[in-house]
């Protein structure tokens, strides 16, 4: 973490204040889609029997409490009419204010996703055991609470937000007081399941030491200007979701540094360089998401924030897409790290400088292999998650995908063989996704 906690908790208090704008930079247009046609709702990832959470929530006690306070005004809680794409609008805010990388970023996004998502298929199994239970507060149970833990400073920052959030549905004539008891409960039921899960996922322990390999050519090693640590070399040791083993679905090999298909990339990354277009450069600008950003999974969620809002998705539907994307980003994110230690390929700035010193990058190249790239795997498993669920963007979404892994190349950071790569591997990640939601 890059800000003292004084100032980390002033910025997130600033935060949550409203809705940040993002910066063209930080955003892609999104392309107009067909209501959803593949439902991601419906099914638990991290709860294993929601029957079984049910039977333990506490009976209701005989006086209820008091009604519920004052509703906001309606602009307010029109916002709340689908709470998923609302909460995950905090979390990006947090990840904003944290510095967070893209790993770490998937990985609270994913938890969050996942937490709502169960929360209303445990709420939805509930009622048909008979219970009243409110939506709304069974999701902002289980994402404050999950928000705390993957942000420990925004927990107090975020409590206007979530008694909102928990009354919301009582407000809209949807829920009783009751219910929000009973979805209070559920959600914290759920919120223990998915924290269990992510205090042993392996995340807290995933910078051990790193010795660096011996330098030799093609080798990646830290990098100008700043010469920075390897970042999360372990990540590949952090559970996944979805994929089982990163192995399974680790890019091919590289070709050899010094054969002629490495030369190749060499003289066409140099050629590139050398006749950046306006276009190439606004590109670059585009998918940055460096430091201090939503950061690259940061970019799709907000690719289906958009899409959710323009199709006007259900509550259950949207935690749904959120859960399934947070996995898709998740678990690229470990496969994608584990190729990259596994084959240090190094970064074009280490052979470029060696044959021209003066080159820079437009982009700081970032502190880790080169090879697959990390944008490029991220955005293969989001577009064809999100292709899944909007077919008819399908086309549109890739595009955006392959935008995003050339730009990486445009800014100077990444051969073009890395985009190829990831693409591919983010693509399998989501395949392997989409098996899962159909058991």
């Amino acid at each position: 973490m890059n800000l003292k906690p004084a100032t980390l908790l002033l910025a997130l208090l600033a935060l949550l204040a409203g809705c940040v704008a993002v910066a063209p930079a930080q955003q892609a247009a999104v392309p107009v889609a067909a209501p959803t046609t593949t439902s991601l709702a419906g099914h638990l990832w991290l709860v294993a029997d929601a029957a079984a959470l049910v039977a333990g929530v506490p009976p209701l006690p005989t006086l209820l409490p008091e009604p519920p306070p004052p509703p906001p005004d309606a602009a307010l809680l029109e916002q709340w009419r689908e709470p998923a794409s609302r909460w995950m609008e905090a979390e990006l805010r947090a990840i904003t204010a944290e510095w967070s990388d893209p790993p770490h970023a998937a990985r609270a996004l994913m938890l969050l996703g996942v937490a709502m998502n169960d929360a209303l298929v445990v709420a939805e199994a509930a009622r048909a055991q008979g219970l009243e239970v409110s939506d709304h507060a069974a999701s902002a149970e289980a994402a404050s609470r999950v928000l705390a833990y993957t942000h420990p400073l925004l927990d107090g920052a975020a409590s206007g937000e979530r008694e909102t959030a928990t009354w919301a549905g009582v407000w809209r004539g949807e829920a009783t007081v009751a219910g929000v008891l009973n979805g209070r409960n559920l959600g914290a039921a759920v919120a223990e399941k998915v924290l269990a899960w992510a205090a042993a996922d392996g995340a807290a322990d995933s910078t051990p030491l790193f010795v660096l390999p011996a330098v030799a050519p093609g080798v990646w090693a830290p990098t100008a200007p700043d010469y920075e640590l390897p970042q999360e070399p372990s990540w590949s040791r952090v559970r996944t979701v979805a994929i089982g083993d990163p192995a399974s679905v680790r890019t091919p090999a590289p070709p050899a540094w010094g054969s002629s298909e490495m030369e190749a990339q060499l003289t066409a990354f140099a050629e590139a360089q050398a006749a950046l277009t306006d276009e190439q450069r606004t590109l670059v600008r585009t998918w940055a998401s460096g430091a201090g950003t939503i950061t690259p999974p940061g970019l799709w969620v907000r690719i289906a924030q958009q899409l959710v809002a323009t199709h006007k998705l259900a509550p259950a539907e949207a935690a749904g897409l959120y859960a399934a994307l947070g996995v898709a980003l998740h678990d690229a994110a470990v496969a994608c790290w584990e190729s990259k230690y596994h084959y240090m390929l190094a970064r074009p700035v280490q052979a470029l400088r060696e044959r021209n010193p003066a080159f820079a990058p437009l982009l700081k190249t970032p502190p880790h292999p080169s090879y697959p790239s990390g944008h490029a795997s991220f955005s293969g498993a989001a577009s064809e998650l999100l292709a899944a669920a909007f077919p008819e963007a399908a086309a549109a979404l890739r595009q955006q995908a392959s935008d995003a892994a050339r730009s990486r190349v445009y800014g100077g950071i990444h051969w073009p063989i890395d985009g190829e790569a990831g693409l591919a591997q983010g693509a399998r990640v989501a395949q392997l996704v989409l098996g899962k939601l159909e058991h």
